[in-house]
């Protein structure tokens, strides 16, 4: 039997949701209007018809309380305008009820290190998956990915996943406040990769880093911010860091490869 992972960050469709609702009634039918179409456009395009047990599985991700980056770096994403406060109000209310209908967080985690722990867990699972999203650093994770606010779909394979990742280690994330090379764009920091293979890379940005006379301390910390975590392993690692104590597995009360079916069943209904 093929099994299909549709593997959602969600927290982005809100933001689309809030700002073209009216009232919480609104905000029901539109969010589980988009979420079906995505749906049903993710399945036309990767359903086999002459596979009748081929089984999808959605799994919606949003973010968890707190977020481990900002115990990291006190500036993450202080740049950010405060948001109006019936928006507020209504990301809220949607965060509340994606929630009731089966959407998973997990305490200091971002939504797309949700998809990415899952993404992994499919891959050594030998599952296909399709990355649902439209974070920049979601093409972090190799495999197919579906961006539904454009409706495009591109493949990343592992090294331009990688790539990803130190290509951000140099232009740092203005967005998320996140600091990389000063006067480092994307075609410069293209320009310094390229032809550098994967296992040189890392080296090839400390060695920009040295050239600029930046902290070699900021770039890890920019490292620890920018990556997606891939499994529950570099999450717990993380804690230990940070606040001296890990969560086992067991604990971390979220869906993982062997319950994943009954998440996606309250979802789905």
């Amino acid at each position: 039997m093929t099994t299909i992972n549709m593997l959602v960050d969600a927290d982005s469709i809100f933001f689309k949701v809030a700002y073209g609702s009216k009232d919480e009634s609104d905000l029901r039918v539109h969010y589980d209007r988009f979420c079906r179409k995505m749906e049903l456009t993710i399945k036309d395009k990767l359903a086999n018809p002459f596979d009748e047990e081929e089984k999808f599985n959605i799994l919606y991700a949003v973010k968890g309380n707190d977020n481990f980056r900002k115990d990291l770096y006190k500036p993450y994403k202080s740049n950010r305008p405060k948001l109006d406060e019936e928006i507020r109000e209504k990301l809220n209310f949607l965060f509340n009820y994606a929630k009731s209908k089966g959407a998973v967080s997990a305490h200091g985690m971002e939504a797309d290190d949700l998809v990415a722990i899952w993404a992994y867990e499919a891959r050594e699972s030998d599952d296909q998956y399709v990355i649902c999203g439209i974070d920049k650093d979601l093409l972090q994770i190799p495999g197919n990915h579906y961006n539904y606010t454009k409706d495009t779909w591109q493949f990343v394979d592992d090294d331009q996943a990688h790539k990803a990742l130190m290509l951000q280690c140099l232009t740092g994330d203005n967005t998320d406040n996140i600091p990389g090379l000063k006067g480092i764009g994307p075609k410069k920091a293209e320009k310094i990769l390229q032809g550098v293979p994967a296992e040189r890379r890392w080296n090839a940005v400390k060695k920009s880093w040295r050239e600029h006379k930046a902290s070699l301390k900021q770039l890890d910390i920019s490292y620890k911010l920018l990556r997606m975590l891939t499994t529950w392993k570099d999450y717990d690692d993380i804690r230990t860091h940070l606040y001296g104590e890990a969560v086992v597995s067991e604990q971390h009360d979220v869906p993982q490869q062997s319950d994943k079916a009954e998440a996606v069943h309250r979802l789905s209904e």
